[in-house]
């Protein structure tokens, strides 16, 4: 294993077993090094405590674990580096500041689990058994906007010990930071069609066929055995490696009608953002007359507490499509 990825393992152990109050202190710390170090990129001598505003003891530490280096000594002065890159310093903060969810042995369903999404009947008693099922069954919805693939990703994101990651946003390591930090039952990937690194697809592939998770970081790695469910969305399956395709129950969704858009996002507000019925449908008719998408409904749902702001934000959406 390479010294920075053995330096980073370290510290994430350190900050993991640290109480709440230490770790923050700690975090803010190494973050006010990492920003020091990306706006001064000219450090012949390094930075000392006092440019930092941490305690030296820290930066002993910190030099103790391989995560920067002592670049200069004298008498008075001792300069340091990092000696990890900071974008993977970055990310194992991130790692500690989203923490893997707590799995219970078993899941519940919650009584209202899937009762948002209109018809489906018999696709949803699919999800639910694979949810329920010992081993993992791996499930993409592919079609294209309008349909329900959105509504039933959310719904699984509902569940205990689900990560969701949409790959249209995602940074590149996205996907592996979600599974090496967080170690969630349920991997939810929105937008899969978009999944283009070949590092990402390659953790998934390893991970759906052979329940471990392979990830690389900085020339460290790691092989462990790991239990995942993933559920996917896609708009459409063309150019997804078959390989990956092989790994998932692929159901293909049609998209909602007008009046059964207007039914399915009336119900999530109401139900899921526990909005007045009324005004709910008021800004489902609106969404309607331009798109197709709940997540645009919700968002809606979000800003608006009445009719006049719907209004408003519909006429700007209008203005500037």
């Amino acid at each position: 294993m390479a010294i920075e990825g053995r330096a980073l393992l370290t510290l994430f152990k350190e900050l993991d077993e640290s109480d709440p109050d230490e770790r923050e202190q700690k975090i803010t710390w190494l973050k006010q090094i990492i920003d020091y170090v990306k706006s001064n990129t000219n450090l012949p001598l390094g930075f000392e405590w006092s440019d930092v505003n941490v305690p030296p003891w820290f930066l002993r530490r910190l030099n103790e674990m391989g995560v920067i280096k002592i670049v200069f000594k004298s008498n008075k002065h001792t300069g340091y580096m990092l000696a990890v890159p900071p974008e993977e310093l970055e990310e194992t903060l991130q790692g500690i500041q989203n923490p893997q969810t707590e799995q219970p042995e078993k899941i519940e369903l919650p009584p209202d689990f899937l009762d948002v999404v209109e018809g489906y009947d018999d696709l949803k008693e699919v999800i639910k058994q694979s949810i329920l099922n010992e081993e993992p069954v791996h499930i993409m919805l592919a079609g294209p906007p309008g349909t329900a693939k959105s509504l039933i990703l959310m719904e699984i994101e509902r569940l205990p010990g689900s990560a969701f990651v949409t790959m249209g946003t995602a940074t590149k390591a996205g996907i592996r930071d979600i599974l090496l930090y967080r170690r969630p039952r349920f991997l939810i990937i929105d937008e899969i069609d978009k999944l283009s690194d070949p590092n990402d697809i390659s953790i998934l592939l390893t991970l759906m066929e052979s329940g471990r998770l392979v990830v690389t970081l900085h020339k460290m790695r790691v092989d462990e055995a790991m239990k995942v469910w993933v559920f996917a969305a896609a708009n459409t399956t063309k150019g997804l490696p078959p390989e990956l395709l092989d790994r998932f129950m692929v159901f293909k969704v049609k998209p909602y009608a007008r009046d059964e858009y207007i039914r399915v996002v009336t119900n999530v507000l109401v139900k899921r953002f526990n909005k007045d019925a009324e005004l709910a449908k008021y800004i489902a008719e609106k969404v309607s007359e331009y798109s197709s998408s709940v997540r645009e409904a919700i968002r809606y749902a979000k800003l608006c507490k009445d009719k006049d702001c719907v209004d408003k934000v519909f006429s700007t959406m209008i203005k500037y499509r």
